[in-house]
């Protein structure tokens, strides 16, 4: 007898009815922890073997991301360790995306001395090669900063009385030319250890925020992540070294990209929804260090 959950259930019934014409019927399903995104998110045991599916309406403000994830997977080339996508799709008012579930040996640790280090590093460096020229039809990146100008220029418009280090932010700011974070390279713009598994091998998911641009800006993305998990600024950018598309990113390009993410972190960690504020902080606390080392 088929086990629900209201994961399942809560998906219109000829979107279900798609899915298991597709894979046969399913079995078992087990609900996993959604994100940001509010939708469906769930192992199904099925015939074909596991699959994951994530789903959301249509009119959902993330319903672009999904869409952008599935042209993305869709252009993967083969090299690439990201779990196959077996199906995607918008009908009957949903997206759906269907993937090969991955059984994960343990949560991807970044902190200093874990063995996963030395595998998240290969990875992003392979992915600037092996994605380079972009394969998939994504936005530039400067698309995606734009989002986090909107709210770093706010919070400098109008700067809390606390908002320590003003006068190096906007400096950075002023001197940010996002003309220099454009290139041919397939970014996923936010890897940390919750979009990576620890399979067979280390695998990259969730490629929603993906766009091109220069190879550097995956590695810049990734130091305050490998900061917030415990290394010093010092130690994140040493690990940086190793990965040589590192090595060709402009100064002040970095240090304002830098001054982005922290003020866009900074607003919503202030004005943002109260679920996610404390999370905000914490990664705020984690870019104000690294500007500060950058800077001092």
């Amino acid at each position: 007898m088929r086990e629900t959950t209201p994961q399942w259930e809560g998906l219109p019934s000829a979107v279900r009815a798609d899915i298991e014409k597709r894979l046969g019927a399913v079995h078992t399903v087990t609900p996993v922890p959604v994100g940001l995104t509010a939708g469906t998110a769930a192992r199904l045991d099925t015939p074909t073997g596991p699959v994951f599916v994530k789903a959301l309406p249509v009119d959902s403000p993330s319903a672009t991301l999904y869409l952008r994830e599935q042209r993305v997977n869709a252009a993967l080339p083969a090299a690439v360790p990201a779990p196959r996508m077996r199906w995607g799709g918008d009908g009957h008012g949903w997206v759906v995306l269907v993937f090969d579930h991955l059984a994960a040996h343990h949560v991807v640790n970044l902190a200093p001395g874990s063995a996963d280090l030395d595998d998240v590093i290969d990875l992003v460096a392979a992915l600037g090669d092996i994605l380079t020229p972009n394969p998939a039809h994504v936005p530039p990146v400067t698309d995606n900063v734009a989002f986090l100008l909107k709210r770093a220029d706010t919070l400098l418009a109008e700067p809390p009385a606390d908002l320590a280090g003003l006068d190096t932010y906007t400096t950075a700011r002023a001197r940010f030319d996002l003309d220099q974070l454009a290139g041919e390279t397939l970014l996923h713009a936010d890897i940390h250890h919750a979009n990576l598994i620890a399979a067979d091998r280390l695998h990259v998911i969730d490629w929603g925020l993906a766009c091109h641009g220069a190879a550097w800006v995956e590695t810049a993305l990734l130091i305050p992540r490998l900061i917030a998990a415990g290394h010093t600024p010092h130690q994140a950018e040493a690990l940086a070294e190793r990965i040589p598309a590192w090595k060709t990113a402009p100064d002040a390009a970095v240090t304002g990209l830098a001054a982005v993410w922290v003020l866009f972190r900074e607003y919503v960690a202030r004005y943002g929804p109260e679920r996610i504020r404390e999370s905000r902080a914490r990664a705020a606390a984690a870019g104000r260090a690294w500007m500060e080392y950058r800077t001092s």
